[in-house]
């Protein structure tokens, strides 16, 4: 069975990387755009940041790195940073060796971010390539798709759908959502200690969802041109 090019978008701002031209060297189509969040995306529920090793450890010692990976968990299920440069640079950064080591832990642990390490364009560029591989080939996802319209025809896949609307929630998660709880009512009446427990949601991620659930609507009165500025704000969150 012939499989579906590896398909990856990449933020127009890392046009002067060097990556984009490595990842089209091993056959990957490279989709460039300006995305709200992240680097690249390797599948809809999968996103990328890359950093240089001297960025990580500054952004991990100031906290903009938290603050960053708490945005990209609220739109992505799983979030990979690779960073280049060697791990050493770490334990020479800040308070006595060990301050960096230690957000670093946070990072992984807290915010349940993935790290990648990488000497440079060549083999950043392979890693994107083996996860973009893994999540839409043996993985069975679909290469992914920015800003698409739905064309549903089934209430299965409107649930899903609907779902995937919540932060931190793909298509994995929505399916274990459905699965356990059968319906989007019993999902959105359940407790929080319900919710917490299915598997990929977490509790951070459920108090975020119970919260919009049962928060009551206030209309929020803003001048003429809060879109743009919000659009503008969204495409100018990276750090």
């Amino acid at each position: 069975m012939k499989q579906n090019r590896i398909r990856i978008y990449a933020d127009v701002r890392e046009s002067r990387s060097g990556v984009i031209e490595e990842l089209e060297k091993l056959g990957v189509l490279v989709l460039k755009k300006q995305l709200p969040l992240g680097d690249y995306l390797v599948s809809e529920e999968a996103v990328v940041e890359r950093k240089t090793v001297k960025d990580f450890a500054s952004s991990l010692v100031d906290g903009r790195l938290f603050d960053q990976a708490s945005r990209l968990g609220e739109a992505y299920q799983d979030i990979y940073y690779i960073v280049e440069g060697s791990p050493r640079y770490l334990s020479r950064w800040g308070d006595e060796g060990h301050q960096t080591l230690a957000a670093l832990v946070s990072l992984i642990v807290d915010y349940r971010a993935h790290v990648l390490w990488s000497e440079g364009p060549t083999t950043t560029a392979y890693l994107l390539y083996q996860l973009a591989r893994r999540y839409q080939q043996e993985r069975g996802g679909a290469s992914i798709v920015v800003h698409r319209k739905p064309r549903l025809s089934t209430i299965s896949e409107w649930q899903l759908y609907i779902l995937q609307s919540f932060p931190g929630v793909g298509p994995k998660t929505a399916r274990a959502i459905l699965e356990r709880f059968g319906s989007l009512e019993r999902f959105c009446t359940s407790p929080l200690s319900e919710l917490s427990s299915v598997e990929g949601l977490g509790e951070r991620r459920a108090e975020k969802i119970k919260a919009i659930l049962v928060t009551p609507y206030k209309p929020q009165k803003k001048r003429r041109g809060s879109l743009e500025e919000f659009l503008n704000d969204r495409g100018g969150e990276k750090q």
